[in-house]
């Protein structure tokens, strides 16, 4: 009876312990001299969402809109630059500042006159902020289908 009563308790530390450790954001890596090192998640800013039409007609204008966010409980200074690897054109640039867990939406209009027929692809980056650990979610990318 004692020993299935501990292992109940040793169970629930386990699951509280794990629970804690998800709620720090903590991670661990194996550095090259083997010893574990704690890596604390720290997060940034986000983009939110990217959107535009998936098909476009070329000579006229395409909407893209970006939805970006501060993660951080303190405000935070980024640069969102939207750009057409396709075609190497900046379709936009500029510095934002967030407020405290914040969100903010940019719209652009890309002019789409002397392009072929066929799939661009639209790029909305992010630049880091001091200390960010988090980046996969300071990039996003749509493909456009250009027609005539």
């Amino acid at each position: 009876m004692k020993v299935k009563r501990f292992n109940k308790g040793l169970t629930v530390l386990s699951i509280l312990f794990i629970g804690v450790m998800l709620s720090l954001k903590t991670s661990y890596s194996s550095p090259s001299d083997g010893k574990k090192k704690a890596e604390i998640i720290v997060p940034g800013v986000t983009i939110v969402s990217l959107d535009a039409p998936l098909r476009a007609t070329i000579g006229r204008r395409v909407i893209i809109e970006v939805v970006i966010g501060n993660e951080r409980a303190t405000k935070a200074t980024t640069i969102l630059t939207v750009t057409c690897p396709t075609t190497k054109q900046q379709i936009g640039r500029e510095a934002k500042t967030l407020d405290t867990l914040s969100s903010q939406k940019i719209v652009y209009s890309w002019n789409t006159d002397g392009l072929k027929e066929g799939t661009y692809i639209i790029r909305a980056e992010l630049e880091k902020v001091p200390d960010e650990t988090v980046l996969d979610d300071n990039v996003r990318q749509i493909e456009i289908l250009m027609q005539r």
